[in-house]
């Protein structure tokens, strides 16, 4: 079985247990059993000092990623961290990672779930199945209705396969956290890693019935000029003369 190739890991905070019922139905559809419940880290629930020995900060006692994180996110990027550990502990090759308010709007068994599997060829390679806010126009590969691009900006970790390398990858760079759990620009850009995607995604977030638990925290901070970022944004605007991009309706 396609299954047994990869591992699901299914972060849910504790005290969530509607969002919990909720994540289990979605699997039951898709006929999924495989997988492992993670206990989320409640950023909010973390003691100050506990909270701070985790959060990255240099020699003059700041986080110069132009992140200034919520104590949520904190928590959120921390999960996401301690999801990856625990699947580096096994001898899986990939993992689906799935947050407790994802909604599957498509079959995703069988073909699908081969057609993903089969396109992870990179050493260092996410593929989400969320919601894409800039890709290639050109596919990396075609299965019926259903492409693999290459993305050059997200923005949602609700749902997304990872492999080995990727997952050592951000850990090494976001742990203590640098920035948010969903900034796939910085883990493309200073961990190398190739962010493809699935065009048309298949799977939301239910944010009717259950709301997010993380809230953002507004920034008044000056933004330190980062090089590599900015050389990856002309990168893209030089790009955007030759080649089409395309989106996903963002909400």
């Amino acid at each position: 079985m396609m299954l047994k190739k990869y591992k699901i890991y299914i972060i849910n905070l504790k005290r969530c247990k509607k969002r919990k019922k909720h994540i289990i139905e979605e699997l039951k559809k898709q006929k999924i059993t495989n997988y492992e419940i993670v206990d989320a880290i409640d950023g909010n629930a973390l003691p100050p000092k506990e909270l701070k020995s985790k959060t990255y900060k240099n020699t003059y006692n700041k986080n110069p990623w132009n992140i200034k994180m919520s104590p949520g996110q904190i928590g959120c990027a921390l999960s996401h961290i301690k999801v990856y550990k625990i699947f580096l502990e096994t001898s899986f090759k990939i993992a689906l990672i799935l947050e407790d308010d994802a909604i599957f709007i498509g079959n995703f068994r069988n073909n699908l779930e081969k057609f993903i599997i089969k396109n992870f060829k990179f050493k260092k390679q996410i593929t989400l199945l969320s919601e894409l806010k800039e890709f290639y126009h050109k596919p990396i590969s075609k299965m019926q209705k259903f492409e693999l691009v290459d993305v050059t900006n997200a923005f949602f970790t609700h749902a997304y396969f990872i492999n080995r390398d990727a997952a050592e990858s951000i850990i090494s760079f976001n742990y203590p956290v640098k920035t948010i759990a969903d900034n796939f620009v910085f883990f493309k850009i200073y961990c190398g890693i190739k962010i493809t995607g699935l065009n048309p995604f298949i799977v939301d977030q239910d944010n009717v019935n259950h709301k997010t638990t993380i809230h953002v925290k507004k920034s008044n901070l000056k933004k330190k000029f980062l090089f590599k970022k900015k050389l990856f944004k002309v990168k893209i605007m030089i790009m955007k003369f030759f080649l089409e991009f395309k989106s996903h309706n963002i909400k």
